[in-house]
């Protein structure tokens, strides 16, 4: 990045929490999110909530990322395989399926992501993750947190206090 230079925002940083830490010999994330954890307003059973996040590249190459997520019944990301320009910002929506299955839940949840270098000439990013995760130049796992209702106690860890059962 050359100095100077003012990025769209700060980064977030990694988690606070030890679990999301990097596992040994996985690399350093070197771009920048908006957020180290993703939380998820109250919403009442059934009915989806989202949230945005940005990623941006401060490296000098174009890169490509991928977002996975510990429930693909409960979470959706768009696009979870993108590229990123030099400099460049890219917006992910999570989405929440808020289902009524409590064990699904109650789970603890986070996501990933992967970043790599991305030749300019690419024009599709998922065959570029073909092999896999183990060729990934970056990597951070960012917990999901369930707001509790408006006026109830805050929730403890990631345990949503969705609405009880209508």
């Amino acid at each position: 990045m050359a100095p100077n230079q003012v990025l769209p925002f700060p980064d977030a940083g990694p988690s606070t929490e030890e679990t999301m830490a990097n596992k040994e010999g996985e690399p350093k994330f070197k771009l920048s999110l908006n957020m180290n954890k993703v939380e998820f307003p109250f919403t009442p059973i059934g009915k989806p909530s989202y949230v945005s996040l940005r990623l941006h590249n401060p490296l000098p190459h174009r890169i490509t990322y991928k977002v996975r997520c510990t429930s693909a019944e409960v979470f959706r990301v768009q696009p979870p395989v993108a590229f990123v320009n030099p400099n460049g910002c890219s917006t992910i929506t999570i989405w929440n399926a808020n289902t009524s299955d409590k064990e699904k839940m109650e789970k603890r949840h986070y996501f990933a992501f992967y970043h790599k270098a991305a030749s300019p000439s690419a024009r599709l990013a998922p065959p570029l993750w073909k092999s896999g995760l183990k060729d990934a130049e970056g990597v951070r796992r960012i917990p999901v947190v369930f707001l509790p209702a408006p006026g109830t106690a805050p929730a403890t860890g990631t345990t949503p206090s969705a609405a009880p059962a209508q």
